[in-house]
Formats: structure tokens, C-alpha cells, sequence
């Protein structure tokens, strides 16, 4: 890809995210936390169009929420992710022991599970509570893996988030070849993460969340599908005291009946179905400013893809009753 040249709102936005760096390194943990959610408030208060998207996203989904539920969960949608970009930024410098102490793991068994069967494994998950910092306590874990991302548009902070991404041995696979080298990594025996909660346009396939149709990426399925790899769901919830459970799931397997485009659209239906029961057990921590639902089913416009067939729908796995805690 051709380095790109920065323009003066790229300049001025690094100016800005080096000032932010310098003055939150000497803050305490909770001091910067309560300050990104104050910072989140105030953009609640001012950004009109993402608040909105939230509300429209909240009121539109099948959660059965009331207005006044709506607006508190808005609220605290942008209060934590404003938290969770300022406590993002000092983790570049934070000592590991720091890092380990903030993010706690339960259910490594099921990763090494997945590691056993030696053909690399999919690690599913979604823009769900704190992503940046479970990579890295997974990392500090011992358990080092790859993730499929795009970059930044700002090329002066891309350096810095990828730094950040593979500090303690985790690597970003850019989105353009990421079919090579996730096969790559796949024959080292290594996880590949992959995020598949965000609109795909006419690029993905229609399956169901959150009670709505939403276009969704297919390549995780597919892989999954066509070699065997196992899916490992992995999520992260903070928690009251400002640290994070990442709570690793035991892994499971695509159906492989030979017809490949019912396999793979029932396998991105059931990893869309763990996001969604993660989202359904505590909505606050999702990434709700996005336009999920954006592209939507249309008659008569070829470029975007068709629903699945009923008998698809009725053929996938009921989820797993208790699969999903109830966030504490």
C-alpha cells in the first residue's frame, strides 16, 4: 500500500493525541477513567448525529427497551467509550505486571483447547467492552495471536495504535491480503481474530442481529468452514473497579455438509449469535455509535445479497442455554 501523505487535520490530530499522552501518563489509572467519561458525557451532550445513531440503534433493535432506557443507555455508551479511549492511550508505555493486574483472564483452557487440534483457530469476537485491552492481556498471557484490521486513516497515529496492537507479541493483518496470511498463520497453528460486528454492505451476507437483518462480513465463516479451524468466542466486560474480565468460551465448529454457501452462512449466523448474546446480557458495553444496520434488504438492487432460504434459517444450532454469564 503507498505510504500516504498527511494533510493538516492529520498533523493537528497527532499534535492533539501527543499533548493527551503526556498529560495522562502521570495520572492514576482511575483519574484518567473518570476523566474519559467525562470527556464521553460531553461528547454526549454535543455530537447530535452519533447520539442519534445510538438512540435510533437502541430503539430499532429487539432488546424491548423503554425511552427513558434508551437515553441512560446512550448516555453511558459514549461515557464508556470515552474512558475506554483515554485508558487506551497510556497502554503503550504501562509495565506488564500493571497490564496484568488490570485485565483478568477466565477460561484459558478453552484457548489451549483450540490450540491442540494444531490447525490454527478463529477468535471470535466484536467491539464489546475493552478489545484493545484484552489483545493485550492475552498477549502478557502467553497466548499471542494475529488480528485482521484496518488501519487508521490518519497515518501519523497508525504506527502508534499498531505499536500498541503487537507490543507483547500480537501482529495486525492489514484487510488488504489478510486471506494469505491468516492461511499463514493458520499452518503455524496460530489464532486470527476477527471482528464481524460492524456493516459489511454489499459486501457481506444478511444474517440476524439483534433482531434485525444485518450485512455481515463472511470471511471468518468461510474459513472456518472450508478448513475445519475451530471458533473461539472471547469477550470483555469492565467491571466496577475499572479492571476487565475477558471471559474465553469453549470453542466450537462449523457444520461442513458440502453445500458451502448454506455452511458458511449458518457459521456467520452462529458467531453473530455469540455477539448478540453477549450484547443482550449487559447493552452498555457495545459499540453502538456504529451504523450496524445500515444496509439493509432491498427488491430489485442485484449489487446487495439475497436473504437465506427459510430452511437455512431453521437449520441453525439453537445457542447454548448459560453459554453467556450474566455479567456481574
Amino acid at each position: 500500500m503507498p505510504r500516504r501523505t498527511p494533510t493538516l487535520r492529520h498533523r493537528l490530530e497527532y499534535g492533539l493525541f501527543r499533548a493527551v499522552e503526556a498529560a495522562l501518563r502521570p495520572m492514576p489509572w482511575r483519574t484518567v477513567q473518570a476523566l474519559g467519561r467525562a470527556l464521553g458525557l460531553v461528547a454526549h451532550g454535543v455530537d447530535a448525529r452519533h447520539r442519534r445513531v445510538v438512540r435510533e440503534n437502541l430503539r430499532r433493535s429487539d432488546l424491548g427497551l423503554s425511552e427513558v432506557e434508551v437515553r441512560s443507555l446512550a448516555q453511558e455508551c459514549f461515557a464508556h467509550f470515552g474512558s475506554m479511549l483515554l485508558d487506551t492511550v497510556p497502554m503503550l508505555h504501562l509495565e506488564a505486571e500493571e497490564i496484568r493486574r488490570r485485565v483478568k483472564l477466565e477460561g484459558l483452557e478453552h484457548w489451549d483447547a483450540a490450540a491442540a487440534e494444531g490447525k490454527g483457530f478463529i477468535v471470535l469476537t466484536g467491539h464489546y467492552g475493552n478489545w484493545e485491552a484484552t489483545a493485550l492481556g492475552l498477549s502478557l498471557s502467553g497466548r499471542s495471536f494475529a488480528v485482521v484490521g484496518r488501519e487508521l486513516d490518519n497515518p501519523l497515529l497508525e504506527p502508534h495504535l499498531r505499536a500498541l496492537r503487537s507490543r507483547f507479541g500480537n501482529r495486525v493483518i492489514p484487510k488488504a491480503g489478510a486471506m494469505r496470511e491468516t492461511l499463514k498463520a493458520f499452518r503455524k497453528g496460530e489464532g486470527v481474530g476477527f471482528l464481524i460486528d460492524q456493516d459489511a454492505l454489499s459486501r457481506g451476507i444478511f444474517v440476524k442481529f439483534l433482531g434485525r437483518w444485518a450485512s455481515t462480513h463472511a470471511a471468518a465463516a468461510t474459513l472456518a468452514v472450508r478448513y475445519g479451524v475451530p471458533v473461539l468466542p472471547l469477550f470483555s466486560t469492565p467491571q466496577p473497579d475499572g479492571t476487565v474480565i475477558v471471559r474465553i468460551h469453549p470453542p466450537f465448529h462449523a457444520e461442513a455438509s458440502g453445500d458451502t454457501e448454506r455452511d458458511v452462512w449458518i457459521a456467520t449466523q452462529r458467531m453473530s449469535d455469540w455477539i448478540d448474546a453477549t450484547i443482550r446480557q449487559d447493552p452498555r458495553w457495545w459499540f453502538w455509535m456504529h451504523r450496524r444496520f445500515k444496509t439493509q434488504p432491498c427488491e430489485g438492487k442485484p449489487s446487495l445479497p439475497s436473504l437465506p432460504p427459510p430452511e437455512w434459517q431453521t437449520a441453525v444450532p439453537a445457542f447454548p442455554t448459560g453459554a453467556v454469564p450474566r455479567h456481574r
